[in-house]
């Protein structure tokens, strides 16, 4: 008697126990890291000043984007999912010490300092290593739709975490924020520790590495696969460029445009909201439709889109027009992070993926710091029609970089892993 074999087909993403582990513990812990900027920016602001504020996020982003590369090496050597756990379980020891600390004395600026310090190290790991762990999750052509879910929870996070940190600190103080986000890494910890890597995926070292080799030497690889693959590095330079020209006009522009064109602080939220409504809809989207197998050729027209939509902003003849050209902007800016990090994960060889992902996440915050410089400079030589002129700019040259790239238009989701 003959036997045939049966395939068992592992379930879809939005039924699968396991992608929906992750995803309970990545979107736990990014609500707590709301709930951490909000209280840290809020505090730092009531003992020493708005000077002290920034002084204290950009020590936070500064030991992150300095120790990213490294953290990302770190991945690949020692594995994502293991260092994914360590490092969430160490945010929430520094989340509890920290709550300690300020409750038993005046939270002090030199406090809020190391804290900012120490946790952006860890976020050095934890970013890389839960960034990686989707290409162990779920085959190549269903990656879009998991960061489609991935962002949705990114979304709803930023709308829960940044009040609910707001009215803890407000009522509470400091230490009770501090708690909560303890509370909220051992959920993401406990929820994460259940996950499973699927069976078949390779995880091992690549040749030639190892503990042997420095981390210097690791992180050099890193970089070499990316520079070598003219699709991955395609991929960093229109995401580098394209959030180096949506960072400034969108978080400090719009601002400025509310001022100036009397919209006041109500507009320039119904616009901040426009933007969010638009690219929760992007994300939903992409969860729906999963499949998405000409991915590369759309990621250059959005990067135009993107352009559009900010000139849309910046040059809107009333407030409706920019809150219509802001959802226009989160839908385009919503479907190209999701198929850009979905096309990375995918094409990028597995050994590598933590330093790939590393590289993705200095490509969305490395530039940063400088939009927000350039954004200022211009709206004060120019005006803030400039601000929006500028970004256009970038992101329709993102968006042409991208076209002109015959391995990125060609590029799919569908190739087995």
């Amino acid at each position: 008697m003959t036997h045939q074999a049966v395939a068992v087909r592992p379930p879809p993403s939005y039924r699968d126990g396991n992608v929906l582990r992750w995803l309970a513990g990545f979107g736990v812990s990014l609500v707590g890291d709301q709930v951490y900027f909000v209280a840290l920016a809020w505090t730092a602001t009531q003992v020493a000043g708005a000077g002290a504020a920034g002084l204290v996020l950009a020590t936070a982003s500064v030991s992150r984007l300095v120790l990213l590369l490294l953290g990302g090496a770190a991945v690949d050597r020692w594995g994502a999912r293991r260092l994914m756990l360590g490092s969430d379980a160490l945010r929430c020891a520094v989340m509890a010490a920290a709550a300690v600390a300020t409750a038993t004395a005046e939270p002090a600026l030199a406090v809020l300092v190391v804290v900012a310090l120490v946790f952006g190290a860890v976020d050095a790991v934890f970013l890389p290593a839960v960034g990686a762990l989707p290409p162990y999750l779920v085959a190549a052509e269903h990656l879009a739709r998991l960061q489609g879910m991935r962002m949705t929870l990114a979304r709803g996070a930023i709308v829960a975490g940044a009040p609910l940190g707001g009215a803890i600190v407000a009522a509470y103080g400091i230490a009770a924020a501090f708690a909560l986000n303890a509370l909220t890494f051992a959920v993401s910890v406990l929820a994460l520790a259940a996950v499973r890597v699927r069976p078949g995926v390779v995880t091992k070292p690549a040749a030639g590495s190892g503990r042997s080799r420095g981390m210097g030497k690791e992180v050099r690889a890193g970089l070499a696969v990316a520079a070598r693959s003219p699709l991955l590095r395609t991929i960093l330079l229109v995401s580098a460029v394209a959030e180096l020209g949506f960072t400034g006009p969108f978080n400090v522009g719009i601002a400025l445009l509310a001022q100036e064109r009397g919209w006041g602080a109500a507009g320039m939220g119904l616009i901040v909201g426009g933007f969010g409504v638009g690219a929760a809809l992007a994300a939903v989207a992409v969860a729906v439709l999963g499949h998405l197998p000409r991915a590369g050729l759309l990621v250059g027209p959005l990067a135009v889109v993107t352009g559009g939509a900010l000139a849309g902003i910046g040059f809107a003849p009333a407030r409706l027009w920019a809150v219509a050209a802001s959802l226009l902007l989160g839908v385009s800016v919503g479907l190209a992070g999701a198929l850009g990090t979905a096309l990375l994960q995918a094409q990028t060889p597995p050994q590598y993926l933590g330093r790939v992902m590393s590289l993705s996440s200095l490509a969305g915050f490395g530039g940063i710091p400088v939009s927000y410089a350039i954004t200022g400079l211009a709206a004060g030589r120019w005006g803030t029609a400039a601000v929006f002129l500028g970004g256009t700019a970038l992101a329709a040259t993102a968006g042409l970089v991208a076209l002109a790239s015959q391995a990125l238009r060609r590029a799919v989701l569908s190739v087995a892993r």
